[in-house]
């Protein structure tokens, strides 16, 4: 006999002879941190797949409304890292995405410290969430992520891991972008502002700038790169005064953080170095206030609500369509030249 309506957690528990309470946690994800056996958890798991159990995620959220609503929970997992940076862009970006598509989903974002996504592992579950949009994955979250098998769908953002969707950028061809436009303005040494902790967009940005500096003849000092502390007006600051104590400079910089490039403009003021007379600065990424700075400030950049909106739109898309293979869009970085660095020549462009 079909079994109609949905299997309940009093139903699995009967089945295994165990008490609700042990199969709600469990199903809940918190099977490790009451210390229920391994063996356990794992008999819960199978008899709740193999009995189709469909977890109410909106009514575990909203109890007190007792209304069913229809829609996704998104959960963003976000390294804390880089909140200041351009969290408030991003979730502009799914919103915009929410009201162009009429998506119906509520958002629950997790702050983590990076490297240590691992210790979110017992809530990256569908028991609680229809999907995960990942952000500031680095080396070790990627390692972590692609040692474990997980039961709802993961979008990468603006990394490309070929186990799990993902939406990025060709970031080693922003970098080669960069050292092309510096050779096309006829600049003959360059230096980099960039960061010690990288992640793999970063690490490649910067590899592809080197790399292809060095083919277009464009000398790049050791002393001409300094990797700064962190993101920040201050590091950037420190950065660049180190950068220009030798005594002979470039006549070009990236800054790879665009919230280290007004650090980087007081160093060169306090030098004596007039932006763009006498050394040219583009950042990686935009800011509102770039527009209204003295010199105004070039930058090259991926629109981040373009990179939020795309990784919703992926994610409701694999969701509703039960995709399984890995999924990827790969979006084209935008220049926007004003005062501190000018554009390509048009034979160049």
């Amino acid at each position: 006999m079909n079994k109609k309506g949905p299997t309940l957690i009093k139903e699995i528990a009967e089945r295994l002879g165990l008490s609700p309470g042990t199969v709600s946690i469990v199903l809940n994800g918190r099977g490790d941190a009451m210390r229920i056996s391994k063996k356990t958890q794992q008999r819960v798991k199978d008899a709740a797949k193999e009995m189709n159990y469909q977890p109410n995620i909106y009514a575990r959220r909203l109890r007190s409304s007792g209304k069913e609503q229809s829609g996704q929970v998104i959960a963003v997992f976000w390294a804390k890292e880089f909140a200041d940076d351009i969290m408030g862009s991003f979730f502009g970006g799914l919103q915009s995405a929410v009201k162009e598509k009429k998506h119906k989903v509520e958002f629950v974002i997790h702050l983590y410290d990076s490297g240590y996504l691992s210790e979110c592992k017992d809530i990256m579950t569908s028991l609680r969430f229809s999907g995960i949009i990942a952000c500031g994955v680095s080396d070790t979250d990627a390692e972590f992520l692609n040692s474990n098998e997980f039961d709802l769908p993961v979008v990468i953002l603006n990394r490309n891991e070929h186990k799990y969707h993902s939406v990025f950028v060709n970031d080693y061809e922003i970098g080669k972008s960069v050292a092309r436009l510096f050779s096309a303005r006829s600049h003959k040494g360059a230096g980099l502002v960039s960061v010690k902790r990288r992640l793999q967009g970063a690490s490649q940005r910067q590899l592809g700038f080197l790399e292809n500096c060095k083919n277009y003849g464009i000398e790049v000092k050791p002393e001409w790169i300094q990797e700064a502390e962190g993101r920040d007006v201050v590091s950037g600051y420190e950065a660049t005064k180190r950068l220009l104590q030798s005594q002979e400079k470039p006549s070009a910089i990236f800054v790879m953080s665009f919230g280290q490039t007004l650090g980087t403009v007081q160093a060169c003021k306090e030098a004596g170095l007039s932006i763009p007379e006498d050394l040219e600065v583009i950042s990686y990424g935009d800011s509102d206030m770039f527009e209204y700075m003295s010199p105004s400030i070039s930058s090259v950049h991926i629109p981040i609500e373009l990179l939020a909106s795309n990784a919703l739109n992926l994610l409701i898309l694999v969701i509703k369509n039960r995709v399984e293979n890995p999924m990827s869009r790969i979006l084209s970085a935008e220049y926007t030249f004003r005062d501190s660095c000018g554009g390509f020549p048009r034979d160049d462009a």
